[in-house]
């Protein structure tokens, strides 16, 4: 019986977002946007459950445990972080007094700060970084393996051209202000085909894995309709 009702729902709401192609007209082009505060609805719920159950009330537990003692380092530095924490969160409810909205931009601030330290970091040590050294590591015998050292090769080329590509240099021309080498411009534009390859991959991988899902939601609408 659950599996029957779950069946009806999603064919339901598969059948409310394949509305959208409809348009908005009368009756009809409602559906879709409620699908949406649907799905909306459901993921910030389910978000909310998961933090609540998976980082805040394990960490509620770590605190109150009776084998650790509030004067110990380790238990109060979680609690000072649980209590920041916290603290920014009240202050995100001050959101709507105007007087006191300096406090919450204060808050948002310093998130926008630590989250882009992080991504930067967390780029350059385990994007960059790794990255560089592959393309370094040519093997020690070129002949043994051809084709191994062809795309090492290609992808030191992609990786230097791309890097280059973002790194605007000019030199002084008389009148004419500044202009860029023939050297310059030439691995500007192999830069600029290995980018525009990489993004059209990227994109053909999307428009696959969409096709591949709408594929199955046609598939399981037509198996629950017989």
């Amino acid at each position: 019986m659950a599996e029957n009702t779950i069946a009806l729902v999603s064919f339901v709401l598969t059948l409310m977002v394949f509305s959208y192609v409809l348009g908005d007209l009368p009756f009809i082009g409602i559906l879709y946007r409620v699908a949406v505060y649907i799905f909306v609805g459901m993921t910030a719920a389910f978000t909310l459950v998961v933090s609540y159950e998976g980082v805040i009330l394990p960490y509620l537990q770590d605190i109150q445990n009776a084998e650790t003692s509030w004067t110990t380092l380790g238990n109060s530095a979680d609690i000072a972080i649980f209590f920041t924490a916290l603290l920014f969160g009240l202050l995100l409810l001050l959101k709507p007094i105007r007087s006191l909205t300096w406090l919450t931009n204060s808050v948002y601030a310093v998130v926008i700060v630590v989250g882009a330290a992080v991504a930067v970091v967390g780029a350059l040590t385990g994007t960059l970084f790794p990255l560089l050294q592959a393309t370094a590591a040519l093997p020690e015998d070129l002949s043994a393996d051809l084709s191994a050292t062809m795309d090492t090769l290609i992808v030191f080329v992609g990786t230097m051209t791309a890097l280059f590509y973002f790194h605007y240099q000019v030199r002084a021309s008389g009148d004419r202000g500044g202009e860029q080498s023939r050297l310059s411009r030439g691995f500007r534009h192999i830069g600029k085909l290995f980018i525009v390859t990489a993004l059209g991959a990227i994109y053909a991988s999307a428009i696959l894995s969409s096709l591949t899902i709408l594929t199955e939601r046609f598939s399981f609408l037509f198996r629950f309709g017989a």
